[in-house]
């Protein structure tokens, strides 16, 4: 990507940062890929592998954000969320990891879909209607349909129903998917999926962990991803580590499937299948 790319993207993103200047944000092209500078923080992404159940060919991945200071010191990504001091500086952070997520994934010829995470603090702070507008004009800089993209949703932190629905809807409305994330954990119900109509439901790796062990929930795992699939939506299986939660998964009729089992998260896309068999885990040497 060339470095007048960057230095233009940079100057869209100081744009954005103007009612918070001091937060110095920008983008950097170095050796290990692209980063992100905010504050005292550098922003870099890795990528995880979504594989299809039925041929463990990858069809998408997830982009993760890995975050430093100063000194070098790992930064768990809520951390540095929590340090953000007003809503701009939450949009603007937000919007920065995503567009280094998008410039990495698009630089290093990922294939497939895009799965990027949205703060619900970001969806919050944004108006109705508004949601993924400004983030569309980026895509299209970085020749990446919206199409391609689709928005990963905490729904369970979000109280306000109606403006999660609106900004699902504003997101749909200009092309992206959007998945609901760690479904079945804390206060997700099936009253919200409803509501949402999501396209695709992460299902929380705690169910298909209990459904090893507990007969009950094994029993109920399959009914769960047939009601999601009638409403049509996309049923991925994430944090598989085991040859067990992986035929489980299989055999509950999910259709992506997510974990270390397959492979750890990396600077670069996957292109091929994991390397797994019906044994021991054999884990895709990647750093993560």
């Amino acid at each position: 990507m060339q470095d007048q790319h960057i230095a233009r993207l940079s100057a869209i993103i100081a744009a954005w940062g103007a009612e918070c200047p001091q937060t110095g944000a920008g983008l950097c092209d170095g050796v290990a890929g692209i980063s992100g500078g905010f504050r005292s923080m550098a922003l870099r992404s890795v990528f995880q592998p979504l594989f299809s159940a039925g041929d463990l060919r990858p069809r998408a991945h997830e982009a993760l954000l890995r975050v430093v200071d100063g000194r070098g010191a790992p930064i768990a990504p809520p951390e540095a969320f929590a340090a953000l001091s007003s809503p701009a500086e939450i949009i603007l952070f937000d919007r920065l990891c995503r567009l280094v997520h998008v410039l990495n994934f698009v630089r290093r010829g990922g294939g497939g879909d895009l799965f990027l995470n949205i703060h619900s603090l970001h969806l919050l702070s944004v108006g109705s209607g508004e949601h993924g507008r400004v983030f569309e004009a980026l895509l299209k800089q970085c020749d990446l349909s919206p199409r391609r993209i689709v928005l990963e949703v905490l729904e369970a932190r979000i109280d306000d129903l109606g403006h999660l629905r609106d900004a699902v809807d504003a997101y749909r409305g200009r092309g992206y998917r959007v998945a609901i994330d760690d479904f079945g954990s804390q206060h997700s119900n099936f009253d919200r999926l409803w509501h949402l109509t999501p396209d695709i439901v992460k299902l929380d790796r705690g169910l298909i962990v209990e459904a090893v062990s507990n007969p009950r929930a094994r029993r109920i795992l399959p009914k769960l991803v047939d009601l999601i699939h009638e409403m049509g939506a996309t049923v991925v299986c994430e944090g598989i580590e085991t040859a067990d939660q992986h035929r489980l998964a299989v055999d509950a009729g999910a259709d992506l499937l997510q974990g270390y089992r397959y492979a750890r998260p990396s600077e670069h896309p996957h292109a091929a299948p994991p390397d797994v068999a019906d044994g021991p885990v054999r884990r895709v040497a990647t750093a993560r």
